[in-house]
């Protein structure tokens, strides 16, 4: 179960870093990066049924893992956009 959440940071930071390096060109490819994790993690999720046995669970639950950490990094970085879209209008008033 630790290992499920040292994953689960790891792959958050790796997340919210690849997310903020490919959004300097474009900011609405910042939410890209993460969603792209989270339908690639539901997928996998659905083709752990299909190995089955500790296998399949295995698969499963690192899938799990990548989705939850998707969505976390989806809330961080769209809550760090919104707070600088508030900072950034108080400066312009």
């Amino acid at each position: 179960m630790e290992n499920l959440y040292i994953t689960s940071i790891i792959m958050i930071a790796i997340l919210i870093i690849l997310s903020y390096i490919i959004g300097r060109k474009n900011s609405t490819l910042k939410y890209v990066v993460p969603l792209m994790v989270g339908i690639l993690s539901v997928i996998v999720f659905i083709v752990s049924f299909f190995i089955g046995g500790w296998t399949g669970m295995g698969v499963g639950a690192i899938s799990f893992t990548a989705f939850i950490s998707s969505l976390i990094s989806l809330i961080i970085i769209s809550v760090v956009e919104a707070l600088k879209g508030k900072g950034n209008k108080n400066i312009h008033q």
